[in-house]
């Protein structure tokens, strides 16, 4: 039925011819039914037209952040991990000592390859990178990377960020389900196609906090009545797509206090780390339950048109 797809060919397969087109401030890239733009100056993926219809809000950005859980307020979790929440909101691709970094741009033979560095304002000073392999049926092959910087430990989450328009409101996944999932707390649910409502991954708590994770994933979409909308696959990811930014969640203390919901907020990652059931006054996440930043980190994942 409507939001369930066959998984697509491996990437060398992708076919079809692309144009790119370079100016002053944007690299164009333009194919069958899709024409995508990178900015220069704006420092990301600034337009995705798939069919006639622009499908991003926003710059998809890095993201390290989760709301905090009753759990994570327990074990003092905000104030351990602060600077991801810093570097998810303010990490930028110019260079706070002055200048910026070029986005590079690789022309294959079956693809375009456009790399961004982002600074992240974390003591001491770090950065990540975010690359999109475009291929000529409007995939966008995504890969985040990040070396390690020791003295600012593990990260929340570890992930890409996306807004939509909030009529993107059907969510479908190959993944575990039907409930919410975390990496400490699965046993519950089931390898499944699930579908429900973007709405529907709001739990409904006091407080409102992170929620709506689903573990295991290989591809999920967020479409509108018509089936119109994003498809993203990947290996074993995680996937949510809620009404809210994690920022806009930890901002309100009861559910009046949310704000009107204006996107669908997809986040994609490799990983978040556990809830960390125990107790919620204190105990932390179990260590195996954490992501592993002993050594560089990568994480892809694709997203298509639909």
């Amino acid at each position: 039925g409507q939001g369930v797809y066959e998984v697509p060919a491996p990437a060398a397969l992708h076919r079809g011819k692309m144009e790119i087109v370079k100016s002053m401030h944007n690299i164009g890239i333009h194919g069958d039914g899709f024409r995508i733009l990178f900015s220069y100056l704006n420092g990301g993926l600034v337009s995705y037209v798939y069919g006639g219809v622009e499908m991003i809000k926003a710059i998809p950005k890095p993201n390290f952040w989760r709301a905090p859980t009753d759990n994570d307020c327990g074990n003092l979790m905000p104030m351990r991990y602060g600077q991801w929440k810093l570097a998810s909101m303010y990490l930028n691709h110019k260079d706070p000592q002055g200048g910026y970094r070029i986005p590079k741009l690789e022309v294959l033979e079956d693809s375009a390859v456009i790399t961004y560095t982002y600074y992240m304002p974390s003591i001491p000073s770090a950065e990540c990178s975010l690359a999109y392999r475009v291929y000529g049926d409007g995939t966008v092959e995504t890969t985040l990377s990040y070396d390690p910087v020791k003295e600012l430990g593990d990260m929340p989450e570890f992930g890409v960020m996306f807004k939509f328009d909030a009529d993107y409101d059907n969510v479908a996944w190959y993944g575990m389900g039907p409930e919410e999932t975390y990496v400490d707390r699965c046993l519950g649910a089931k390898l499944g196609i699930y579908k429900n409502k973007v709405a529907d991954n709001m739990a409904e708590y006091l407080v409102p906090q992170e929620c709506g994770n689903k573990v295991g994933v290989r591809w999920a979409s967020v479409t509108d009545r018509k089936g119109r909308g994003m498809l993203f696959t990947g290996d074993k990811m995680e996937f949510s797509a809620l009404p809210y930014t994690p920022h806009e969640i930890e901002n309100a203390m009861h559910p009046f206090e949310l704000p009107e919901v204006h996107y669908t907020v997809v986040r994609v990652s490799a990983k978040q780390m556990g809830v960390a059931g125990d107790d919620s006054w204190g105990s932390k996440t179990h260590p195996e339950y954490l992501l592993n930043t002993d050594g560089r980190m990568e994480f892809t994942f694709s997203f298509k048109g639909v």
